[in-house]
């Protein structure tokens, strides 16, 4: 992590001062998401916050901050949350990788189907940003892909490995294990992998699946 200082109990002390702050009658739940909830957040990780509410936030509150992170808070209305939740991994994802902080979490599982379609925009995604720009945010895209080998899971297994160390031992191709490997890099703020390489071992993870 960016601060060195930063530790799960910090995230936990600050989720809890969150929670004091922004707690009204209409805040229904409070969550954290993404590498924070998975217990693998990097250099590069931002604190993922889910805040959900009986009706829409009329005025926006203060947030606390904690230094060292950079905060992607995200406020709805349950109602609106429900009605927008498809299969793409903005709403995939935090059902797996969840961290209650505060009262419900409304985050439901679509099927099967929609989800095979979310994963679907995500790899012609994934291939749109490595075509359109000469030095993509590979971070992102190796993030992305390892939501996608997390479903492929999924789906084979009924299991969605939340660790990096889950999900590398049980990659059988020698692309798949290297990709996992670069994001372990990349946590770790070890950014040694060159940008043709990166490039084509991408284009070969897309081409088994486009």
């Amino acid at each position: 992590m960016l601060n060195p200082l930063i530790t799960p109990l910090m995230i936990e002390k600050y989720a809890k001062r969150l929670v004091d702050r922004i707690k009204t009658p209409a805040l229904r739940g409070v969550v954290l998401t993404g590498s924070f909830a998975r217990g693998e957040a990097g250099p590069f990780s931002d604190l993922d916050v889910w805040c959900f509410y009986n009706e829409k936030v009329s005025r926006k509150p203060y947030f606390p901050e904690l230094t060292g992170i950079s905060l992607d808070l995200r406020e709805t209305c349950i109602h609106d949350f429900r009605a927008k939740a498809d299969g793409t991994r903005e709403y995939v994802a935090p059902y797996f990788e969840q961290l209650n902080v505060f009262g419900e979490t409304p985050f439901i599982l679509p099927s099967h189907q929609e989800i095979q379609n979310g994963v679907k925009k995500l790899l012609f995604s994934i291939e749109k940003r490595l075509k359109q720009l000469a030095s993509p945010n590979h971070y992102e895209i190796l993030n992305d892909i390892m939501y996608v080998l997390r479903i492929e899971r999924y789906f084979a297994t009924s299991q969605y490995p939340l660790t990096l160390s889950e999900l590398y031992t049980i990659q059988f191709e020698e692309c798949e294990r290297f990709l996992v490997e670069c994001f372990s890099f990349y946590l770790l703020g070890e950014r040694t992998i060159k940008e043709e390489q990166m490039r084509s071992i991408i284009e070969l993870f897309l081409d088994k699946r486009l």
